[in-house]
């Protein structure tokens, strides 16, 4: 790294080996040998946490100054998924999940934010008869985390053992995970109170097995190219470490760019604000099973729709964003629904139509296709479906129901 060069695939894979050896008890036991064999005899538990404290440093610094490749990524995330304190096997399941450390829009010398579009969109997505586990954290630059947006609506996140999360996702074909409970990665960097790479690895790796087929809807933050995250997916599924369906990654950008644009590194991540779509445009990369199918410009427009952006912007208040979250999930708000359903149907077209040739235009996502997901998705809402949902889902957790 310090000659300018990038990390292999398998160079990324052992360097997050460390870092899991430094955090997870259980791998470092298993573990212990090979990693002194490859590093020297004399490799103690402090030597492992300043080897994995190192690598989530210079990992970080890459990323902001010249960025990381979709190899490096692929190898950070196949690493990661041996952290996962337990693996769900389910057949298949859509996840919904963002980065999150996005900027927000800046209004009148003020942060703006909006709702939590994945956890809410989850929902949806969920009360379309989909499969669906979101994995999520505690905020990080939102007054609302996605785990902060679901324990707030009742639901617990509390759970004890893989059983209880089986009987849930049996009870209501959906349950939310707190990344802090299954896994254990993101503790070095909280004990180093600074940015590393946590918000590449921890969404991309979700406490399920291999054979798990997974279809992504993954919002990304300014420092990574949605191309980057795709192209990772492709090489995962190549690979046969993650069965990989279809993956939509976005980045929500602050202004309309032109589409000859999307994939230029430095516009995007000078423009982009939201690790969800914009009410203006965003960069949306898809991929499917190995195959990266491509960067597009994507704009409520491409649903069918217009939204004012003014009218779906929250101030960066904890009791602001979960009533707008509330008020989007009912359709007691048209324009924050409206934003709702063009992001789940964003997962929709991920899942149903990524694979599909006559899905994709020269240059952008063919229409028909989005706008057909968005009118199933704005039903789910208006329709009151994507609240029972919910309601179903407060309850299968042990939890009790907290109206707004």
């Amino acid at each position: 790294l310090k000659h300018g060069r990038s990390l292999t695939m398998e160079e990324a894979f052992c360097g997050m080996a460390y870092v899991i050896a430094a955090t997870n008890l259980r791998f470092y036991e298993l573990f212990h040998c090979q990693l002194a064999d490859l590093y020297g005899s004399n490799l103690s538990p402090e030597h492992i946490i300043a080897i994995g404290t190192a690598f989530l440093q210079v990992m970080a610094a890459k990323e902001t100054y010249r960025g990381l490749t979709p190899e490096e990524v692929a190898g950070l995330a196949a690493a990661s998924m041996m952290d996962t304190i337990f693996q769900i096997d389910f057949s298949e399941v859509i996840e919904t999940c963002g980065m999150g450390g996005d900027k927000g829009f800046s209004h009148n010398g003020f942060g703006k934010k909006t709702i939590n579009a994945s956890t809410l969109s989850a929902i949806v997505l969920n009360a379309l008869g989909e499969p669906v586990i979101k994995h999520g954290s505690y905020a990080n630059t939102s007054a609302v985390g996605s785990t902060e947006a679901i324990e707030l609506f009742g639901a617990r996140t509390d759970m004890g053992s893989m059983e209880d999360v089986e009987r849930i996702w049996e009870r209501s074909g959906f349950c939310f995970l707190d990344a802090h409970w299954c896994k254990t990665i993101h503790d070095l960097s909280h004990l180093l109170m600074m940015e590393t790479i946590n918000h590449v690895v921890g969404p991309m790796s979700p406490p399920i097995t291999p054979y798990t087929r997974i279809h992504r809807l993954m919002g990304v933050n300014e420092k990574v190219h949605p191309s980057v995250i795709a192209r990772a997916y492709a090489i995962l599924h190549q690979r046969g470490i993650q069965s990989v369906g279809g993956v939509a990654v976005v980045g929500g950008l602050d202004r309309y760019i032109s589409e000859v644009n999307v994939d230029d590194v430095e516009i995007f991540r000078e423009h982009c604000v939201l690790d969800e779509l914009s009410p203006i445009a965003s960069v949306v990369s898809i991929a499917h099973e190995g195959n990266y199918r491509g960067s597009f410009l994507v704009t409520p427009h491409c649903f069918g729709i217009g939204i004012d952006p003014e009218q779906v912007l929250v101030k960066n208040k904890s009791e602001a964003i979960q009533t707008a979250n509330a008020r989007a999930l009912k359709g007691e708000d048209k324009n924050l629904s409206a934003y709702l359903a063009m992001n789940a149907a964003m997962g929709l077209f991920a899942k149903r139509h990524a694979g599909c040739d006559t899905a994709f235009l020269e240059r952008r996502i063919n229409p028909e296709y989005l706008q057909l997901c968005y009118q199933e998705c704005h039903e789910a809402i208006m329709s009151g479906r994507a609240w029972q949902a919910l309601v179903a889902y407060v309850e299968a957790s042990g939890g009790k129901m907290s109206y707004f």
